[in-house]
């Protein structure tokens, strides 16, 4: 009786312990209404950093979904960050312009033509291999009507480049291409272009295979908690084998007593 108890105790304790790592490694959404490019993008940048990951239909039906287990979302959050994912969505001069409603004012147009002017640029130059991200912001003072002197027109570009890239030397060209971007402005010099570096996260190495990935990317609050719980199921389960055996050890002599059986 007491063997038999003390298997079927081993056995709830193993299918509570295998239930226990399930929800341990359970996946989180990481970010959801994706287009296709974006999570593929993203999918790469975790996978390349040995990060497990998914790839689903979001669950509104609009998009993507990445999944990647709850203790990875730290790492892969500093993984994504430090390569610009998902990478910024830029306005074209066509969606800015598009009309709606009343007409606009100069004032209006002038800074909605800036603002789309500047989205076109950040976003041709984000593209450039080893770019993060990249930021324009463009001066382009009004024409005085009488000829009187105008202040000459100007651009910054800020520029946040991945460690190890040598963006340093296409400064010239970066200049180049915002100043033939932008009407009035004739002067190369007056496009300042400054350069910051993305901070990379720590690599995490993980040795011991396949095994050694699944352990990791278990939630350690999950496990402690279903630990205790596990430890007083399997108490409980103990003292109850116990009760069990006494109890049906105390129970066999009265029976045979009741019976007429001698037993000595």
């Amino acid at each position: 009786m007491g063997r038999a108890s003390g298997f079927n105790a081993v056995r709830v304790v193993a299918a509570l312990l295998a239930c226990l790592l399930m929800v341990g490694c359970t996946r989180t959404t990481l970010y959801s209404q994706l287009d296709e490019q974006q999570a593929n993008e993203l999918m790469a940048a975790l996978l390349d950093a040995g990060i497990p990951a998914e790839k689903d239909p979001s669950p509104s039906k609009t998009g993507w979904e990445v999944m990647v287990n709850r203790g990875d979302i730290p790492y892969a959050m500093q993984v994504l960050n430090s390569r610009g994912l998902p990478r910024a969505q830029y306005r074209s001069l066509g969606e800015v312009f598009k009309k709606e409603g009343f007409a606009s004012s100069a004032l209006e147009e002038k800074a909605r033509y800036l603002y789309g002017l500047s989205q076109e640029l950040s976003r041709t130059l984000s593209r450039i291999d080893g770019v993060v991200e990249a930021r324009v912001h463009i001066a382009l003072p009004d024409r005085d009507p009488l000829g009187g002197n105008v202040q000459d027109s100007s651009a910054s570009v800020l520029v946040f480049e991945r460690p190890g890239q040598s963006l340093r030397d296409r400064e010239t060209d970066i200049k180049v291409f915002v100043k033939d971007s932008v009407e009035g402005l004739d002067d190369v010099n007056k496009v300042t272009v400054k350069f910051f570096t993305v901070t990379a996260p720590p690599k995490v190495h993980q040795s011991g295979g396949p095994f050694a990935a699944v352990l990791g990317s278990i939630d350690l609050s999950a496990v402690i908690i279903g630990g205790a719980v596990l430890v007083l199921l399997a108490i409980a389960a103990f003292f109850l084998a116990r009760l069990r055996s006494r109890f049906g050890a105390s129970a066999e002599p009265v029976s045979n007593a009741r019976s007429g059986v001698w037993n000595g």
